[in-house]
């Protein structure tokens, strides 16, 4: 009779047989599919993007965008910047050249430098990096040269819709008087006065609406007060003898971003007042109806 046990070796056999295999497995699947996240992927997704701080020493900074190299300002969220070690930290606490992860929802002006308000949260990676403050900070030195005494603030319009977020320039101001104190030392006073130019002019048109809209004003320099009138568009072009009747006052807050906001009426033309130490001047600018 023919003896159908098996030899206890060939179950051993098998068995080591077994354990070769799931080893080897193991061992592929941790080469592929890696239990980290790499940084790279981080940024990408998880991120919304990766920034070196810069900053003079007269305390004026900026943003730079290190994937997309391109500079950009944006406010620091009380109680949201963190360091290495995830504790919060403060503004004052950034150093010139650190790097930081940072979060927010994605919206980016275009204008230049950009501008992203709508940071939510900064995560410091690395501290005073020599590599990006030698590649980046021409920065500081072209976006905050030394002012011109002589100079008037410049005005952007600036609006996001469900496509983009931009910034409208407004080039030159319509009226002003401004005192500055000249390389002689004395001080001297530039003016010109063009009565309501606005209505005879091509006011710089801002965006065509449908309805209402939120807008802020942005100075390049911060006015000490800020007066906002409007008239309906269909008294532009209008011969320059003709009475202009009084413009109607537009409400302007300061919002949470520290700029000042408006809601934008379509078919109307704009008169932004604005005074400072210096003296004062006058913007003009058009948001038509659709």
């Amino acid at each position: 009779m023919r003896d159908n046990k098996t030899s206890p070796m060939v179950y051993i056999g098998v068995l080591l047989v077994t354990l070769i295999i799931l080893a080897a497995a193991n061992a592929l699947r941790t080469h592929f599919s890696p239990e980290e996240p790499q940084e790279e992927e981080q940024i990408q997704g998880e991120y919304a993007l990766k920034a070196v701080y810069l900053k003079k020493d007269d305390g004026n900074s900026i943003f730079v965008n290190v994937t997309d190299e391109y500079p950009f300002t944006g406010t620091i969220p009380e109680g949201e910047l963190y360091d290495e070690e995830g504790e919060k930290i403060t503004e004052e606490d950034l150093n010139n050249g650190d790097v930081l992860n940072i979060w927010g929802n994605g919206v980016i002006a275009e204008s230049y430098p950009a501008q992203y308000n709508g940071i939510t949260k900064m995560e410091r990676t690395e501290q005073a990096s020599r590599e990006y403050i030698d590649k980046y900070g021409h920065y500081l030195d072209e976006l905050f040269a030394e002012e011109d005494p002589s100079e008037l603030p410049h005005l952007n319009v600036c609006y996001t819709d469900e496509l983009a977020a931009a910034a409208v320039m407004i080039p030159e101001p319509l009226n002003y008087t401004w005192t500055y104190e000249a390389d002689d030392g004395e001080n001297r006073t530039i003016t010109t006065s063009a009565a309501y130019s606005l209505f005879q002019s091509d006011p710089v048109e801002v965006k065509k609406l449908a309805k209402p809209m939120a807008m802020e004003l942005q100075f390049s320099k911060k006015p000490e007060s800020v007066e906002l009138l409007f008239w309906e568009d269909s008294l532009l072009g209008q011969d320059s003898t003709a009475q202009v009747p009084e413009g109607s006052t537009a409400e302007v807050k300061e919002n949470d971003n520290g700029n000042l906001e408006f809601t934008a009426q379509p078919g109307s033309v704009y008169l932004v007042k604005a005074q400072w130490d210096q003296g004062t001047a006058e913007y003009g600018f058009w948001v038509p109806s659709e």
